[in-house]
């Protein structure tokens, strides 16, 4: 699939008539496949399903009747159930959390199923009340509209439970934290490009060219994907280094400069639409290639949970948790080139993306929302922990310092009592401790 669509498909999955139009499209041809069977291979009465046939066609159709009416009610309450979950969860978890609810595919296929047999039986009801030569009697048809109404009958049921399970709290930020490993499980892979080699800033100031051109951007938007890979054959092409300013996430003003292109001989003109095409910008951020994006969705749980109308401390420490498990995992994770060189030569320099931007995005909010709350302090100290045994660069361990002294200086002007300050300054000294022993 070409990466340039993959915002457009992200867009897809979170769509409520994408999978019901597919099922909608479906049913028609499974209408007209059964009607074809009756009308061309059924006309022996004498087999096994000789019995399918002795049905009256008026009673056949008010029974299709029947079933259609009671579909496209059972839609509606459907939908009705689902627009009172997505305002629960918008209150609840914020609005920003309705796109992982829209992208529920068992919601999607159950309104999808409804729909699919109301029009199921529609069309079967049109087709039995044509007069000769292109009267039939139903037979498997009929059949197949019993057997798709009691399988409605059945998601009916599950999508209840669906409902009632996909709103509680565990299970919504669980589904945010697995969205969240997966995108970094392909931003942030184990083993890192061999063909590709990290440079420093400085080598990108000796080796670059000196002619310039700056690229304007051509709408206000945020940028949801950058192509890479292309903008590399672009660059490497044109023999010219393309240095961008911003980063997947970033807010981007019309007509600000969102690269810059250097070049050894003058830079054309033409080469700017090229880059703008390899670039993707819409009205809202996407997880494409943002972390930050899911890391935010956390956030903003845990800061609702904290909200004195809410007052939810348990939530905000699951979240602690979830966030702190990312945390652990991207400490063994290679993060993007931002000078990729071939042959020695820089061909496109992107804006840095770190460990500690990360970091700070997920705990920076929660900790300054929590100074009062000592037990979701504690977790927290708890979970730098668990980060701290598990660093393995200079910058991990200057993160968890920097956020454990934060919170110490925040604590230190809160009125505790002797036990609780005991058992911060305990959860403290344990972490200052093992980062003296490394």
């Amino acid at each position: 699939m070409n990466i340039k669509l993959a915002p457009l498909f992200e867009k897809i999955q979170s769509s409520f008539w994408f999978i019901p139009s597919l099922m909608m499209i479906f049913s028609l041809l499974l209408a007209a496949g059964t009607i074809y069977i009756d009308v061309t291979h059924m006309q022996d009465k004498q087999g096994a399903l000789s019995f399918l046939y002795t049905t009256d066609v008026t009673a056949v159709r008010s029974l299709l009747g029947t079933i259609a009416g009671a579909m496209i009610t059972v839609t509606s309450i459907a939908f009705s159930i689902t627009i009172v979950s997505l305002t629960l969860a918008s209150s609840q978890f914020g609005p920003r959390l309705m796109r992982n609810f829209m992208m529920d595919k068992g919601t999607q296929f159950v309104l999808g199923s409804f729909i699919a047999t109301f029009l199921f039986c529609i069309a079967i009801f049109c087709a039995i009340s044509f007069k000769a030569p292109y009267a039939f009697q139903p037979g498997i048809t009929l059949a197949v509209a019993i057997a798709m109404t009691c399988f409605s009958v059945w998601i009916l049921i599950y999508f209840i439970h669906h409902v009632a399970q996909s709103i509680q709290a565990d299970v919504v930020i669980d589904g945010v934290y697995c969205e969240l490993q997966e995108i970094i499980g392909k931003l942030f892979p184990e083993i890192s490009n061999e063909n590709l080699t990290r440079e420093g800033v400085l080598a990108f100031e000796k080796n670059r060219g000196t002619q310039q051109l700056e690229v304007s951007a051509p709408s206000s938007g945020y940028l949801q994907l950058i192509d890479k890979e292309s903008l590399l054959t672009l660059a490497s092409k044109s023999h010219c280094t393309i240095q961008l300013h911003y980063s997947a996430g970033d807010f981007v003003v019309k007509n600000s400069t969102i690269a810059t292109v250097y070049g050894s001989d003058k830079v054309k003109q033409d080469i700017s639409e090229s880059i703008i095409k390899h670039i993707v910008f819409g009205a809202c951020r996407t997880p494409v290639q943002d972390p930050e994006f899911a890391v935010h969705q956390l956030v903003e749980i845990a800061l609702r949970a904290l909200s004195p109308g809410i007052n939810d401390p348990y939530t905000a420490i699951t979240c602690i948790d979830k966030l702190s498990s990312v945390l652990c995992s991207l400490a063994g994770k290679t993060f993007p080139y931002t000078n990729i060189f071939i042959d020695g030569v820089p061909r496109l320099v992107c804006k840095s993306l770190t460990f500690t931007d990360i970091a700070d995005a997920a705990f920076d909010q929660i900790r300054q929302e929590c100074e009062t709350n000592l037990a979701v302090t504690i977790q927290m100290l708890d979970s730098l922990h668990v980060l701290e045994t598990q660093a393995k660069t200079a910058e991990h361990h200057s993160f968890v310092q920097a956020q454990t002294r934060m919170i110490e200086q925040q604590q230190a002007k809160q009125s505790l009592s002797d036990e609780d300050n005991t058992e911060l300054l305990r959860r403290i000294n344990k972490i200052t401790h093992n980062t003296k022993l490394v």
